[in-house]
This record gives C-alpha cells, structure tokens and sequence, in this order.
C-alpha cells in the first residue's frame, strides 16, 4: 500500500529524462554516472508512484510507452529551464580559465574554422580543437549530450527541444571537373549535361537522403556513379584525374582548385547554397563557457565568409 505522505523523489524525473532520451539503460547510466541497476531501480520506482507503465523492453534498449511520451512533454522543458539556469551561474573567464573545447564540425567548414582559429590570438589557457562529424546523428548528440563535444556546426537542424539551433553560415554549392574535361569549355553546365555524367559522389546519408538531397528541392533521378568516397578531399583528387564530375562546397572547390586542376562550374538547380547550423544542447543556454565559444565561432566564420560567386 503506498504511503500518500511520502515525499516524492524529485531525482527519480531526471533520470527518467535521461533515460527517455537515450532510450538506453545503459547510456542513461553513463551520462549519470550511476550504476544500471541503480538506474533500472529508478525508473521502477517512478513508475510505482506513477501507476503507469514507462518502457517496454526492446532489442537493443528501451521503448516509452505513450504515458512515458505525455510526461516527457511535460517535464523537458522545465527541468532543461532549470539547468540553463544553473549552468549559467557558472563563472567563466577566459583570460583566466583552462579549459579545452571540442567542436564538430562538418567538412564543407571545418578547414575553414581551422584555419581562422590558427590566425587568431587565443587566450593563454584555451584551446580549441575540431574534429569532423562522427558517420551518425545518434553518435553526434549522444556526444553531445554527454558533454563530450561542446558545440556542433552541422548542415541539419535538430528537431529536439533538447537542443538548441541557430543559423550559422550560407554557403554555395559548385560542380567541378578536371581542367580540360572534353564536354565542359565554360562556367555553365545543364540540368540534363549534370544528370548525364558520371558522379563522385560522397558516400554519406543523413535522414535518408544523399548528399545532394538535401540541398535540392526536387526528385533526383539515379545518377551514374563513378566512385564513392567519406570524404570531400577524396572527391576532388578522384575528378582530377577522371571524366566525372562532383558536387561540393563552392568555397572548398575555390580553396583546392589548383592544387587539383579543377575547372568550377555553377550548380544547376534553382537551389545552389546550403545552410550550416550553430547546435549545442539547451542545458548551455546561459552557461557563459559555451556562450562565449559560440560568440567566438560566430565571428570567426563571419569574418572568413565564402566568396558566393563562381562568375
């Protein structure tokens, strides 16, 4: 019989946040760092005094049942209130401060920031260290998340109230070939000429579309793929010495085009830039580290914004 005096467990709703979030027992416990079986007891008890089931057992996890979903609805933007709040009463000074940051960074950018970060004059004790996207948005915001990585600048926004996004940079997109290519002479290239050719395509999905997909309103039809790669880089060194033709960021084909004898060439779709995005989580709002590491991004990318025309 359950005792109506009791005093509620306010802990037991963080955990069940995090364990909503993750949809992991395990990763729930990590981020807490408490055990799994502490965790697992957690949630049991939550929903002892609920009276309401909160997950079903999966596979590889756990699955909110529709109570779990209402009460997260419910319960995520008070308590990421609540640690805004608290994280920003946090003091951060950075003249005087140690402190290493770490930012994703997707690779249309991140030799841009790159190299901004080395021409500027950083703080005695701070530094700032880039690494490229991992392959899945799960590992990005599970590194975010758990405060393995500060601050994202990604091509997609998050959907998630748990994390914040803001419009960063726009960038253009280009095609290029290798210089003395036997169908291009000109700037200028067709749909149809474009359809036609034989791709380097970058071998990375994100919500189910390719590369190009995401940045091109319209249905593509399959294109012939002359070879796969992880990366930007590998596809430009792959048209240097081929008939293919690739699309990448404008200013990346600017920076690398006589390193690879590239020819650029417009994009031929009526949409021909893509938007990067400022993202890190919401529980950072105010906290003064973060802010100021955004604020210094910002304008880094701000000074350093890409030439926008291939004419």
């Amino acid at each position: 019989m359950r005792t109506k005096n009791k005093r509620f467990d306010l802990n037991l709703l963080r955990v069940f946040v995090i364990a909503y979030r993750s949809q992991s027992v395990t990763k729930a416990a990590d981020e807490l760092d408490m055990t799994q079986s502490a965790v697992s007891n957690a949630l049991a008890r939550l929903k002892d005094n609920a009276g309401q089931e909160l997950f079903a057992r999966t596979g590889r996890g756990i699955k909110p049942t529709r109570f779990a979903q209402d009460l997260y609805e419910r319960l995520a933007s008070p308590l990421l209130d609540i640690e805004a709040c608290l994280s920003g009463l946090e003091s951060f000074e950075p003249e005087q401060s140690q402190r290493t940051f770490v930012v994703y960074v997707h690779e249309g950018l991140i030799y841009t920031l790159q190299r901004a970060l080395v021409n500027t004059a950083m703080p005695p004790g701070i530094d700032v260290v880039t690494k490229e996207l991992p392959a899945t948005e799960e590992a990005i915001y599970d590194d975010l998340s758990n405060e393995k990585v500060d601050l994202v600048i990604d091509v997609v926004k998050s959907t998630s109230r748990v994390y914040t996004t803001q419009p960063l940079t726009e960038n253009k997109l280009c095609c290029v070939v290798r210089k003395g290519h036997p169908r291009f002479s000109s700037h200028s290239i067709s749909k149809d000429q474009y359809l036609s050719e034989k791709h380097a395509i970058l071998n990375l999905r994100r919500r189910s579309l390719p590369f190009v997909g995401w940045f091109v309103d319209e249905v593509l039809p399959q294109r012939a793929v002359h070879s796969q790669h992880s990366s930007l880089m590998g596809i430009m060194s792959a048209v240097s010495f081929s008939d293919a033709i690739a699309t990448v960021p404008y200013h990346l084909a600017q920076q690398y085009q006589d390193t690879f004898g590239l020819e650029v060439l417009d994009f031929p779709f009526d949409v021909d830039t893509y938007q990067s995005y400022l993202v890190w989580n919401s529980r950072m709002n105010q906290n003064k580290a973060n802010v100021w590491l955004r604020e210094l991004v910002s304008n880094l990318l701000a000074k350093d914004e890409p030439i926008v025309s291939t004419n």
